[in-house]
């Protein structure tokens, strides 16, 4: 007679040796969707996954391996992140678009009228509040974000450090892992407020890292990135270092890093000539400057993307279509920059004028 199976019996899955990783996500996909939760333990994450929308998978506690990994909204996208925090910040907006996807949990609190946060259940809203703050982040381990995709609803994760755990206790039935299973050092965490941001635990993340990645960053495009957008960045620093009171090579400790690329620029060119000898008149500098092609980091990364021609901005909009927040002609009244590239002294010194009358206007708009 054979003994009948426990009723609490843990299905363990390799994720490394399955024969279709598709059918490992759709099983964890299935748990979630049922009320059930998914012990995870991935290079890249680590914790009991639940659905946010069953009060009966939130209401069990977990032992966290730390006040600072609190149970933790996981996002599917970046977009994601305004519809539980309404409003966001120009601050908040720029650090998550350049620490996610990755290793980073953002902490929010006071979260306004109209957040998803008011749709879940109020047990589970309870949880997910630890004193007033709320947890998220945005993963970048492809097995999470796959189910991420699929379930139609909230996910949460509480991480946990390291594998050796009771999930009978934990209430898991599912357990997916890596193998070998290699440790993971634990999430950066960072605490987002009106006024700023603090390093709350390191990782990728440090205290001078926040610091860099909190600054403003302007960027000026152009075709070639050896004339226009260079004299623009170059002049942008003197003027707005001007304005702060600072040295130039202090804008980036008072928040502001100044960059320009090309849409079709070659790679490691030095400035034009008269270029050169323009900004040097003027108070900056373009000796070290060497040409850069646009990327889609730089554009990412960008709070503001001022372009010379309508031909540049159309042309960066094909390829990044989300810049088109941040992304506008450099003349305020929507006219193109002439490139100068092969002219005399002369017409480098007018290029050099209107660039610097749109850059007053500029920081007159911006407050500066």
């Amino acid at each position: 007679m054979t003994n009948p199976q426990p009723l609490n019996r843990v299905e363990r899955i390799d994720l490394s040796r399955a024969e279709d990783p598709r059918d490992v996500i759709h099983r964890a996909v299935a748990a979630l969707a049922q009320g059930e939760r998914v012990l995870v333990a991935t290079p890249g994450v680590g914790g009991i996954l639940a659905s946010a929308i069953h009060p009966s998978t939130m209401d069990r506690p977990v032992p966290s391996a730390s006040s600072l990994d609190p149970p933790t909204i996981l996002l599917r996208g970046l977009d994601e992140l305004a519809d539980w925090v309404p409003g966001l910040s120009p601050l908040a907006n720029r650090l998550a678009r350049r620490v996610w996807p990755g290793p980073v949990t953002l902490l929010f609190s006071s979260l306004p009228e109209g957040s998803l946060l008011d749709r879940l259940h109020p047990e589970a809203r309870s949880v997910l509040l630890n004193d007033g703050w709320i947890a998220f982040q945005l993963p970048n381990e492809p097995f999470i974000r796959d189910v991420l995709r699929l379930l139609p609803a909230p996910a949460v994760v509480w991480p946990l450090r390291g594998t050796d755990l009771a999930v009978d206790d934990a209430g898991c039935q599912l357990v997916v892992e890596s193998s070998p299973n290699r440790e993971s050092l634990p999430p950066a965490v960072v605490r987002v407020e009106s006024t700023g941001a603090t390093v709350l635990r390191d990782g990728v993340i440090d205290k001078t890292t926040l610091t860099r990645l909190s600054a403003t960053v302007i960027l000026f495009i152009c075709t070639g990135n050896t004339c226009r957008s260079p004299m623009a960045e170059a002049l942008c620093k003197v003027l707005l270092a001007e304005r702060l009171g600072c040295a130039v090579d202090d804008l980036e400790t008072h928040g502001y890093h100044v960059v320009s690329a090309g849409v079709a620029a070659m790679q490691g060119m030095p400035a034009a000539s008269n270029a050169v000898d323009v900004v040097r008149a003027r108070g900056g500098s373009l000796d070290a400057h060497r040409s850069c092609r646009v990327s889609l980091d730089l554009v990412r990364n960008a709070d503001f993307i001022l372009a010379m021609t309508s031909d540049h901005l159309e042309t960066l909009l094909q390829h990044a279509p989300e810049a088109a927040p941040r992304a506008v002609l450099l003349h305020p009244e929507g006219l193109d920059v002439a490139d100068p590239v092969g002219s005399d002294r002369e017409t480098y010194m007018r290029t050099a004028d209107e660039i610097e009358f749109c850059l007053r206007k500029l920081f007159d708009t911006l407050g500066l």
